[in-house]
């Protein structure tokens, strides 16, 4: 499913965010990625979202080339991904099945099956109740929850959710995990989780890669933080 070979990254600036990443990341994995800030965690999923290309080495993602896509092939590869944010990103003016649907409209599903499919995710996440209201209505759990369901709103490959968990109070943190796992078990969605929650690793065991200097230091299949790192 994900293929990283020799890849490194260099920005135009001179800083070196990446050297020599080797990974295989099967489909139906969920998989961890940690390491302190400046590790290479967001040029990583940045190479994968095709918002970057490597600067050596190949991405391959489903079979797809990354860094070889032309440029206005990206947005295409990119509804093979899912993203979910910290901060949510949902549109304030929009309500919760118009934030959701929005993620359809841009790739011109025709209206009915747009209507189908965003009843389908809100019911996932468990908002069906919530489909006419708006972001400032929700708690910061919902938002999570909406975002998600946005995410997956285009049944993508691969799921990234990037410190999903970060502004959330644990219960509300666990919940969005349970939901996270729910999605990879039933649906065998590909989840690569950024996160520096060292509990939410310990608690919920996935395989965790880590990131040191742009270098993966560590790949622990049984998962776990704190025993680990």
């Amino acid at each position: 499913m994900l293929l990283l070979q020799n890849v490194s990254k260099t920005y135009k600036t001179g800083v070196k965010a990446l050297h020599d990443v080797n990974l295989k990341i099967d489909q139906g994995e969920f998989v961890y990625i940690i390491g302190a800030t400046g590790s290479g965690k967001s040029s990583l999923i940045m190479l994968i979202d095709g918002e970057e290309i490597p600067t050596t080495g190949t991405v391959e993602v489903a079979g797809i080339d990354v860094g070889k896509l032309k440029h206005r092939k990206v947005p295409m590869y990119r509804r093979n991904i899912g993203v979910v944010f910290q901060d949510y990103r949902l549109l304030p003016s929009k309500t919760v099945f118009e934030n959701v649907a929005f993620a359809l409209e841009v790739i011109n599903l025709p209206r009915l099956e747009i209507r189908r499919r965003v009843r389908q995710v809100l019911e996932l996440v468990g908002l069906e109740d919530k489909v006419n209201a708006f972001p400032h209505q929700l708690s910061g759990g919902q938002k999570q929850r909406v975002a998600i369901a946005r995410a997956i709103a285009n049944q993508p490959k691969v799921l990234i959710a990037d410190e999903p968990t970060g502004n959330l109070d644990p219960d509300t943190a666990k919940g969005i995990m349970d939901l996270l796992e729910l999605i990879n078990r039933e649906q065998q969605t590909t989840v690569l989780m950024v996160t520096h929650d060292r509990n939410i690793v310990d608690q919920h065991r996935h395989r965790t890669i880590k990131l040191e200097a742009g270098y993966v230091v560590a790949d622990f299949k049984d998962g776990g933080y704190i025993h680990h790192v």
